[in-house]
């Protein structure tokens, strides 16, 4: 029962996510008329460092160093990402696991075409939604004792897209964003700093239907959640972190 209110939460922004994802008539580039990846899913390899960014440094802390891995589904307008990592007791390093899940979508407002209608500049109107949960090792389902903190933004930027012939196609997409943070099941709430850039290469129908997609994805994020009541002697940046990752992906589209 304790996992109803996230669940909720994470279906109603999911249906956000998707009705915002209905790009005008008027802006649909000319390339997209032709073979192209419509949709694509890739598996993942993270290289995430998560670390406290407060003052006082609490007694347990969730520092995350260790690579992740998961899978990441694009379509035009829409890109979800799922991470999942465990990091070893070591050194200075507590035993964690890390579960991540992003969802981007963005409206395109078009500046520019260039090259013959074969390049696009373009300002995306983004809706950025993200959860992340960072748990001791063995106690996963832990409400309280976990950096277990979900962030809803907003945010205007820059992309590009350009058609090399029919079947080859690149976008460039960078969006800062600042949003909401609350911690998951308790009453803290603060704010949140993103930057987001991401680029893909589709080579489509390579092979029939199927093609081949490669993208990169940069984050740096900015966590500043007050502490909740439930933990009357903790500090107030208790769950105030900041972190980034480097995201690689292969997979197939069609």
């Amino acid at each position: 029962m304790a996992r109803l209110p996230l669940v909720a939460a994470a279906l109603l922004t999911l249906v956000a996510l998707c009705s915002m994802n209905r790009p005008a008539a008027g802006q649909q580039f000319s390339f997209r008329s032709g073979p192209q990846a419509v949709q694509s899913l890739s598996v993942g390899y993270y290289v995430i460092d998560f670390e406290f960014d407060g003052e006082e440094t609490p007694p347990f802390s969730f520092n995350f160093d260790q690579p992740a891995y998961g899978l990441v589904y694009s379509r035009p307008h829409f890109l979800v990402t799922f991470a999942l990592g465990d990091q070893e007791a070591g050194g200075n390093r507590e035993a964690l696991r890390l579960l991540d899940l992003s969802l981007t979508t963005w409206a395109e407002l078009l500046l520019s075409s260039l090259g013959s209608g074969s390049t696009h500049v373009y300002v995306p109107v983004a809706l950025y939604s993200n959860y992340r949960r960072v748990s001791p090792r063995g106690d996963q389902d832990s409400v309280l004792e976990a950096f277990n903190v979900t962030v809803l933004g907003l945010g205007a930027g820059l992309g590009l897209e350009r058609a090399f012939g029919e079947r080859t196609f690149f976008t460039a997409r960078a969006n800062p964003v600042i949003g909401l943070a609350t911690s998951s099941l308790t009453d803290a709430f603060g704010s949140a700093y993103v930057i987001d850039a991401d680029v893909q290469l589709h080579l489509a129908e390579l092979f029939g239907r199927l093609g081949l997609s490669f993208g990169y994805t940069f984050r740096r994020q900015v966590w500043n959640v007050n502490v909740s009541d439930i933990f009357p002697d903790a500090t107030e940046d208790l769950f105030d972190y900041q972190g980034q990752q480097h995201l690689f992906r292969m997979g197939l589209n069609w």
